[in-house]
């Protein structure tokens, strides 16, 4: 037996009390350990306890996204005005949200027709996902520019983050119509997938700058950077087509319907 105190290897294998300090051995650790190695309960009782300070800080941070969420979908327009980098993150969680829901819906309604092309989760999800994602990301950075050069006062954080708020009311659209599309209802699923990805590729860039660039003294005023911004964000949907559309187009170019 090894002493967990000072490490001494006891002579007597069935005493118990250590040879050198007097420790009582009943807890220490079994012949042929290495001296100062934790006890196998002790180390799952450390596992259990750095897993649960995972699980806390999840679901710390889960709630927080859901205040977040709630806030951002009850009034857009007020809580935008309140939110600066502290949310950032939270503006990055929506936009990835936003760009995970479309292929998900698309790929819902689209499951029967899965054997019409090879890899459709690949190519109808994972990459239209990385692509939407990579397009909104794009989209936040290019308003930022146009704040920036209208002489805004933000961050590229704080345009993420308001970017985010007004995703939200978009982004509960899409999963809304995600649960119609689990459901088949293929009407509202249709619908709302129009309203939440149109409504939010023509509302968001707009309401960001607007609530960045001042009315007067910019080198361009709010209407003419938020054209610009549409047609850069255009030109990176023509770039990314092919990833975002393409193996859909295909379809459509045969008459395959996506939704019935």
């Amino acid at each position: 037996m090894i002493c967990r105190n000072c490490h001494h290897q006891q002579n007597n294998e069935n005493a118990k009390f250590c040879e050198n300090c007097g420790t009582p051995l009943s807890m220490t650790t079994a012949e042929g350990s290495e001296p100062g190695s934790v006890p196998q309960k002790e180390e799952r009782g450390g596992d259990r306890q750095q897993a649960n300070e995972y699980l806390e800080s999840a679901k710390k941070a889960s709630k927080l996204y859901f205040k977040f969420f709630a806030s951002a979908l009850k009034s857009p327009l007020t809580y935008a005005r309140s939110v600066g980098r502290e949310q950032f993150v939270n503006g990055i969680i929506t936009m990835i949200l936003y760009s995970l829901v479309i292929p998900l819906i698309i790929y819902s309604g689209f499951h029967r027709l899965a054997g019409f092309m090879d890899h459709p989760l690949l190519n109808v999800v994972v990459r239209p996902t990385l692509a939407f994602a990579v397009l909104v990301v794009l989209t936040a950075a290019y308003c930022y520019l146009a704040v920036w050069y209208g002489k805004g006062k933000a961050s590229f954080q704080d345009v993420v983050a308001r970017f985010g708020v007004y995703l939200v009311p978009f982004t509960a659209l899409l999963l809304l119509a995600l649960l119609f599309a689990v459901l088949q209802i293929n009407l509202f699923q249709s619908l709302l997938l129009m309203v939440g990805l149109f409504g939010s590729i023509f509302s968001v860039p707009a309401f960001v700058i607007a609530g960045y660039i001042p009315e007067k003294g910019a080198a361009l005023d709010q209407l003419q950077s938020t054209i610009l911004v549409y047609i850069a964000a255009f030109i990176t949907v023509g770039l990314l087509g092919d990833i975002l559309f393409g193996p859909l187009g295909r379809l459509f170019g045969e008459g395959i319907s996506l939704f019935y």
